[in-house]
C-alpha cells in the first residue's frame, strides 16, 4: 500500500520503503512519528515512548501504572467503556477466540483480570458478552479452593531427564514421562513442566518453539494437560533483560517471548503458564494443583496465584 511522506509529500510504495528513506531526511522512525503523529500519555501528557509503530499507536500510556491511575480517576462508566474497548480491539486486531487469561493481560498494556473484576464484577461474563469463548470459570477469594492435600499413599513421578528436581516429603519415583517433568498418580492427565527463567526463554525462542508446539500437540491428542511452571515472578520475567542471573547471550526480547506465549495460549486449550516466586513456591503450587481434583483445567492458575488463592 502506497504511503505519503509527511516531510515533503513524496510517495513511497509501502511503509517499509518510507522507513528506510527516513535516514536521508536526517530522521529515524521515532523522531518521524513523534513529530508528525504526536501521541500523549492520557495521564501525564508526556509523549508516548516509541518502540515500534504498532506499540506506539496502540498505547495510550507509557506504563501500566499510569493506565491504572487514569482509570481510577475516571467516572466508572468511562473506565468500563475504555476497558471494554481494549478487549474488543484486541479481539478484532488479533483475531483471538478465547477470553485473554491473566498471563496474556499482564504481558500487554491492559488491566489485569483482577482489575476487570473490580470494574465489572465478573470478567468472564463481560468477555462472553463480547463474543469470546471462556476457558475458565470465575473464582472468588476462597482460600479453601486448593485446600486438598496429597497423602503418603500418593506418588509424585519425576522425569528421568529432570536434572535439578524438586524434593517432596512424599513418595516419589524417577521414570520416563511422556510430557513435562512431574505428574502424580492422583492427576494422571496433568503434567507439569518445570522451567527456570533461562529454560523458559530458550523454549519460547525461535529455535525451539516448533519443537515445543509438537509436544503440546502430542499431549492434546493423548488427552494430557500441560502446565509450564516458571520459578520466577511474572514481573521479573517481563524484564528479564535486566536480571543479572539471565544469560547475556540471549538475543530475544521479552516482547518476542511473550508474544509467543500469548499465541500458544490462544491456540491450545490444554496449556497454561504459571509464574511463581521461586522453588519453594513452585513445590507448594505443584502439590496444590496435583490435589485439586481437576480444578487446574477450569481455573486460570496465574489469576488464582496472583489472588493468593493458589
Amino acid at each position: 500500500m502506497k504511503v505519503i511522506c509527511k516531510i515533503d509529500g513524496k510517495e513511497f510504495r509501502d511503509e517499509k520503503s518510507l522507513h528506510l528513506a527516513l535516514r536521508s531526511y536526517g530522521m529515524n522512525k521515532e523522531k518521524y512519528y513523534h513529530k508528525y503523529y504526536p501521541r500523549k500519555d492520557l495521564l501525564t501528557g508526556e509523549v508516548i515512548n516509541f518502540k515500534n509503530k504498532e506499540q506506539y499507536f496502540n498505547n495510550d500510556f507509557n506504563d501500566k501504572n499510569n493506565m491504572k491511575k487514569w482509570l481510577k480517576n475516571q467516572p466508572i462508566e468511562q473506565s468500563q467503556e475504555y476497558c471494554r474497548q481494549l478487549l474488543i480491539k484486541r479481539k478484532l486486531e488479533k483475531s483471538i477466540t478465547y477470553s485473554p487469561c491473566q498471563v496474556e493481560l499482564r504481558t500487554i498494556m491492559s488491566p489485569s483480570i483482577i482489575f476487570y473484576n473490580k470494574l465489572f464484577n465478573n470478567y468472564y461474563d463481560l468477555c462472553k458478552s463480547l463474543g469470546f469463548k471462556n476457558k475458565f470459570i470465575n473464582i472468588s477469594n476462597d482460600k479453601n479452593l486448593f485446600s486438598n492435600k496429597l497423602t503418603l499413599k500418593n506418588t509424585i513421578y519425576v522425569d528421568t531427564r529432570e536434572q535439578n528436581w524438586l524434593k517432596f516429603d512424599l513418595p516419589f519415583e524417577i521414570k520416563t514421562l511422556k510430557y513435562g517433568d512431574y505428574y502424580s498418580d492422583i492427576e494422571p492427565e496433568c503434567y507439569i513442566e518445570r522451567k527456570n527463567l533461562n529454560d523458559f526463554i530458550g523454549t519460547l525462542s525461535s529455535k525451539n518453539l516448533n519443537r515445543f508446539k509438537n509436544e503440546i500437540d502430542k499431549a492434546k491428542k493423548d488427552g494430557a494437560y500441560l502446565i509450564v511452571m516458571v520459578e520466577e515472578k511474572l514481573s521479573n520475567a517481563l524484564s528479564f533483560k535486566y536480571l543479572p542471573h539471565i544469560s547475556k547471550n540471549i538475543k530475544a526480547s521479552p516482547e518476542f517471548i511473550f508474544h509467543n506465549v500469548r499465541d500458544l495460549l490462544q491456540n491450545y486449550n490444554n496449556l497454561q503458564f504459571l509464574f511463581v516466586d521461586g522453588r519453594e513456591e513452585m513445590k507448594r503450587a505443584m502439590l496444590a494443583i496435583f490435589s485439586s481434583n481437576g480444578l487446574y483445567k477450569q481455573i486460570d492458575l496465574q489469576l488464582a496465584y496472583d489472588m493468593g488463592v493458589l
